[in-house]
């Protein structure tokens, strides 16, 4: 697919505006005319990230993330869905950013995570459509050595970590909506990084994805959670990525004791489109069906799954009144500001 650079949105186009007049400051107590942090998808706004030596992949960035910026206190990583529109991606979280007054103290990564049709260049590993979302290692046809993105997004976390770089950073948000959403909560469950990160907190923000990860084999069944009872017609319903059998490569390096408590303990929020009931680009397998019928219904037997079994876990369900499968509408409602930018 074609690679779309697209303008710069309303309220994008008023903040890009502002920057270069004089005037009023932000969070970071700096007048806004002497930081113009890149706002949309566009060449300027493009860096590749090294995530191995010698190997790259694209990227949108507000701030240079190899140059660093002193006065950013978070960061935003954010992951396209299926299309990979990593440009709409990072001009819709520009334009939340602005809208919360966060802008000038906030660095947003956008990475994308290329499939042979996208063209990579020879030193962009790619993946398959699926591979990418669920952490598989990129083609054996692409560059050496294979690698998840799930460790490219581990490599983002460490340079942002970086003090030299980034010296008032006290949090990152990991997030993704749809496809994106899918990896998020994967890799929360699955990242090594965020321990090795001190003073900065980690959040994760997951919306409208199509499925969860389980962390055990019972599904919503009668009111309760239990065995499914169409187990035998959907033998592989808790493999990897719906559940923990069979895990990939990136996956199974983790013991599964500690990919349970990843993701009971880390700070996630499950955010649902409260209309997102119909069924495009939905994830119908036997093993997503046995999660629930739509994406909203699905979010909401998630947490129900999780206030079951797992007590005292981290996650948090934010419910976003009348949006659909939309990723500028959950980002940019307060809801999904406030989500993003608490």
């Amino acid at each position: 697919m074609s690679y779309r650079i697209l303008p710069l949105l309303g309220v994008a186009l008023a903040v890009g505006a502002s920057a270069t007049g004089c005037g009023a400051a932000d969070a970071t107590g700096v007048p806004v005319a002497t930081r113009a942090p890149c706002t949309a998808g566009v060449a300027r706004c493009a860096a590749r990230i090294e995530i191995a030596p010698g190997r790259f992949v694209p990227s949108f960035q507000s701030f240079a993330l190899a140059q660093g910026d002193s006065l950013v206190t978070e960061a935003v990583v954010v992951v396209h869905g299926t299309e990979r529109n990593a440009d709409e991606y990072f001009t819709t979280l520009a334009e939340a950013a602005a809208l919360s007054g966060r802008l000038q103290s906030t660095v947003i990564i956008a990475p994308r995570f290329q499939t042979l049709d996208d063209a990579p260049a020879a030193d962009e590993p790619y993946w398959t459509s699926n591979g990418w979302r669920v952490g598989d290692l990129s083609s054996s046809a692409g560059p050496l050595p294979r690698l998840s993105a799930y460790s490219a997004i581990d490599t983002i976390l460490a340079r942002l970590g970086n003090r030299t770089r980034f010296p008032r950073l006290s949090r990152i948000v990991v997030t993704g909506h749809s496809a994106g959403a899918q990896l998020v909560h994967r890799f929360a469950a699955t990242s090594r990084t965020e321990p090795t990160l001190p003073g900065i907190a980690v959040r994760y923000v997951a919306a409208n994805p199509s499925t969860w990860l389980y962390l055990g084999p019972e599904r919503a069944r009668d009111g309760a959670f239990a065995i499914p009872a169409a187990v035998a017609s959907c033998p592989d319903y808790d493999d990897w990525h719906y559940g923990l059998q069979n895990r990939n490569t990136f996956a199974n390096a983790v013991a599964t004791s500690l990919v349970k408590q990843n993701l009971v303990s880390r700070q996630m929020t499950a955010m649902v489109g409260t209309a997102d009931t119909l069924t495009v680009d939905l994830d119908v397998s036997c093993g997503a069906n046995l999660q629930g019928a739509r994406r909203y219904s699905r979010g909401l037997a998630l947490m129900g799954y999780m206030n079951a079994l797992n007590p005292g876990h981290a996650h948090r369900l934010v419910e976003v009144p009348g949006v659909g499968h939309s990723s500028r509408g959950m980002y940019t409602s307060p809801d999904g500001r406030r989500a993003l930018f608490p």
